[in-house]
């Protein structure tokens, strides 16, 4: 024979004593269940304000972690843009003055940064160096201008 605790038991009913005490897991927690007129709560429940700001952290913690790549991309490239701009003006209209760039979505040539040769008081567009300017193209030197 079989010793006690090796036995298959029975389940019991709802409400009676099982083999580990009475059985309620039959019965709906009040956090789940509607109220007693069958009316939902008013109001948020607990579980959902839990999720509107773990929501909310989540959204704050990229912001705080996209923020800083985003800005120094933006300022590497502007400084990049304005070295080259200054390169292609130099070698290309020797009668500007200066030289500045600007981010432009509908600029000539398209979306990027625009360089701009200051001559006799109005900026005239040179060239447009795209989103992510790098080195000037080959720019000839004095002795290989045609005049």
């Amino acid at each position: 024979m079989a010793p006690r605790d090796l036995e298959p038991r029975h389940p019991a009913e709802p409400g009676e004593p099982g083999p580990r005490g009475p059985r309620d897991w039959d019965e709906v927690p009040a956090e789940l269940a509607f109220a007693d007129d069958g009316s939902a709560p008013d109001g948020p429940s607990r579980w959902e304000r839990r999720r509107r700001v773990i929501r909310f952290t989540v959204i704050v913690a990229l912001v705080a972690m996209l923020a800083p790549i985003v800005l120094s991309t933006v300022s590497v490239a502007q400084s990049s843009a304005a070295r080259s701009c200054a390169v292609i003006v130099s070698a290309y209209d020797r009668d500007a003055a200066g030289s500045h760039v600007a981010l432009e979505l509908f600029g000539p040539g398209g979306a990027g940064w625009i360089c701009y040769a200051d001559a006799s008081g109005e900026p005239r567009p040179v060239a447009n160096l795209g989103l992510l300017p790098g080195a000037p193209p080959r720019v000839l030197g004095p002795d290989e201008v045609s005049s």
